[in-house]
């Protein structure tokens, strides 16, 4: 069967590893720009448990929430539990978080920028097939993280896509912005893989003209791997067929 259409594929957690950089910008937010603390260096014992409640990120302003229940040893165990506490602090709060992880974020950019793109990984079995991937003019990028931070990225790792195919939004922009560029380029179905699985699952990221697949690499939770909610799980050795079955039969004259 010849498949045709587009193919979108989140960045952080499907294409980059931007762990490390969410933990730092994080970390310089709530302590230094939040608290007012003066610390000087990140403490890596705080990268486990970090790591354990990055998969409950939908915003940036999330991830200074994760600084602060782990500062103030508030046990997470499910998207419900981080939501409620999500919740509890209100949307003036969520705001002024937000405001921080960008300051900081846009600090550490500006001003350290080498050090800023070094804490972002591509992981090892997307690099390749990436170099190969951007030249498609149906590959896109979809992220909820600025687009030129994501150009940035990719340059320096010697990835040249064009600007126009890194898109931006919110987490529940996506479906429609997926549909959109589909109706702008004249095709019928995209596939869209991501790493978060309500992004792929909830009502307002369905679609039947979506194909979504979850990405076992990403920052996921174990129960989503064994019960994915009739979404295809992805797994490293399968990434290049299944995006290359795609790509193959672009027609670049849709462009």
């Amino acid at each position: 069967m010849i498949v045709e259409g587009l193919v979108f594929l989140d960045f952080d957690g499907v294409i980059c590893d931007s762990l490390l950089e969410c933990l730092v910008s994080s970390w310089q937010g709530y302590y230094q720009l939040y608290l007012g603390q003066q610390q000087t260096a990140v403490p890596m014992t705080l990268r486990r448990e970090f790591s354990k409640l990055r998969p409950f990120v939908r915003a940036g302003e999330d991830f200074i929430l994760i600084q602060e229940l782990i500062d103030n040893q508030i046990p997470i165990r499910s998207q419900e539990q981080f939501d409620a506490q999500l919740a509890e602090r209100g949307e003036d709060r969520m705001a002024r978080y937000k405001e921080l992880f960008y300051t900081a974020r846009r600090g550490f950019f500006f001003n350290h920028r080498r050090y800023w793109i070094n804490l972002n990984k591509i992981y090892p079995h997307v690099y390749h097939s990436l170099r190969g991937w951007a030249a498609s003019p149906c590959l896109y990028i979809l992220s909820t993280k600025r687009a030129d931070y994501i150009v940035e990225i990719l340059e320096a790792k010697n990835i040249r896509l064009d600007p126009h195919r890194v898109l931006s939004c919110g987490a529940k922009e996506k479906k429609n912005t997926i549909l959109r560029t589909l109706d702008e380029r004249g095709f019928t179905n995209a596939l869209f893989i991501d790493d978060q699985i309500d992004h792929l699952t909830a009502d307002w990221a369905r679609d039947p003209r979506i194909i979504g697949c979850l990405a076992s690499w990403g920052y996921v939770k174990t129960q989503w791997l064994e019960e994915p909610r009739d979404i295809e799980v992805l797994h490293p050795d399968q990434l290049a067929e299944r995006v290359d079955r795609w790509l193959q039969h672009c027609p670049a004259t849709r462009e």
